[in-house]
């Protein structure tokens, strides 16, 4: 797999179902992640040009670059450029607005093609002296998000190590080989039998997806809405979370399924739920594409007690996980030999609670996305974007499916289910969560 140029390595099964749908159209960034840190205090653009070129050697997966196979048989592969990608360095202080002026540098790059050569780039935009923002765009064929908030996080200890005169390498980054190997032991593994027979069965007689929307639609950029939830109310649905008996990330499915079974009348819901896919403790600090977007199969009784209902979609949720390597491809086209639809889900809902340790030497950084948009249907993030967890919601719905007043009813419905949610009783009945009137 090593020539004199470059080291060659075949594509995880994730990676090239997210390139099939990029090689189409070049031009179309909509698979691009595009998430920036806003830091507050001083930084020195030297130093963390110094840490963002450590941290590029040790993240291989930033170095991916992906190419047609050759002699025209089809497919692709991949290979590891020897020089990193150069963070760029664009001073903006002198600018009458230098925040409107960096926003509007991230968003025309944001919206730029796609350099297969290329893959992800960086930049440190100097607002003023003690405002930063570092921001990286990186492909989702070869980088997901939890990879990305690894990277982020390397590229902080590696900068304040190298500001206080200390060795950097501890912590660095395993080979991406290692995810490459894991795979292929996976597939060759009883687990892999395990878990398709585990689909086969949980995905029999499946229901029809339902959409809050009522019809369906196809891929599409969505419409986005954002609202923050500070620190101390996070907390709070923490502690009614742990009273439930779930964690908060539970809850935060149990609350969309809950509303989507609500609005919808559906007895049954598939949902999408995104998934790590490392299972493994020796890939979990590996950059790279593994997320795997799998189908959530939930039964809705309004009328069960708040607990019961948290707990029943935590065990559900439980199950997914266990079998969360599983390719979506297979169950999608296993689905497809025996009868049923190709589609796998409605609604999506990804909860992003990240480990953040992003301080640069004193100066404090949150996460902020300036990615895209894009659903089938509708996707609700909740997505932690500080240490002190302060987390978003982010809804991203269909155009075409929800208009602009729809979006902002359903956003605000959500909120309130949360809001209930907080200081609800565990016997309290789902059903009893919403006003009269719903």
């Amino acid at each position: 797999m090593l020539n004199r140029e470059r080291t060659e390595l075949p594509l995880l099964a994730t990676q090239l179902r997210t390139w099939m749908a990029q090689a189409e159209d070049l031009s179309n960034p909509v698979y691009c992640i595009c998430d920036y840190l806003d830091i507050r205090g001083p930084i020195d653009p030297e130093l963390m040009a110094a840490a963002h070129e450590q941290v590029e050697h040790e993240a291989e997966a930033l170095r991916l670059t992906i190419v047609p196979a050759e002699g025209g048989a089809g497919g692709f592969r991949q290979y590891l450029r020897d020089d990193p990608a150069l963070l760029a360095f664009i001073d903006l202080s002198a600018e009458a607005d230098a925040e409107a002026t960096a926003a509007r540098w991230m968003e025309t790059d944001a919206q730029g093609p796609v350099d297969p050569q290329r893959l992800c780039r960086a930049a440190l935009l100097k607002v003023d002296d003690g405002h930063f923002i570092l921001y990286r765009r990186v492909h989702h064929a070869v980088l997901d998000g939890y990879s990305l908030a690894l990277v982020f996080n390397r590229t902080a200890a590696v900068y304040t190590a190298l500001e206080q005169g200390l060795p950097a390498d501890e912590g660095a980054f395993p080979a991406f080989e290692r995810l490459v190997r894991t795979e292929a032991a996976y597939r060759d593994s009883k687990s892999f039998a395990r878990d398709r027979a585990h689909w086969l069965a949980r995905m029999a007689g499946q229901p029809e997806p339902v959409s809050l929307a009522g019809r369906r639609s196809g891929l599409s950029i969505g419409r986005r809405r954002t609202t923050e939830l500070a620190p101390d109310r996070v907390g709070r649905l923490e502690r009614a979370a742990g009273g439930l008996g779930v964690t908060w990330s539970d809850l935060a499915v149990s609350t969309i399924t809950a509303y989507v079974g609500r609005h919808t009348g559906a007895d049954e819901l598939l949902l999408g739920l995104p998934t790590g896919g490392r299972l493994s403790p020796q890939v979990r600090n590996v950059p790279g594409m593994t997320m795997n977007i799998l189908p959530l199969r939930l039964t809705v009784d309004t009328g069960l007690p708040l607990g019961d209902f948290a707990r029943r979609a935590s065990r559900e949720v439980r199950e997914v996980l266990l079998h969360s390597r599983y390719p979506t491809a297979e169950i999608s086209r296993e689905n497809v030999e025996r009868g049923g639809g190709a589609r796998l889900w409605g609604p999506m809902v990804n909860v992003m609670k990240f480990d953040y340790k992003l301080d640069f030497a004193g100066a404090s950084a949150a996460m902020r996305t300036m990615s895209i948009p894009l659903t089938v249907d509708m996707t609700v993030y909740f997505f932690q974007t500080s240490a002190d967890g302060t987390t978003e919601v982010i809804l991203d719905v269909h155009p075409e499916l929800f208009s602009e007043q729809e979006t902002d009813a359903h956003m605000d419905g959500i909120l309130s289910l949360l809001d209930a949610i907080e200081t609800a009783e565990p016997r309290t009945p789902v059903r009893d969560l919403f006003p009269a009137s719903t």
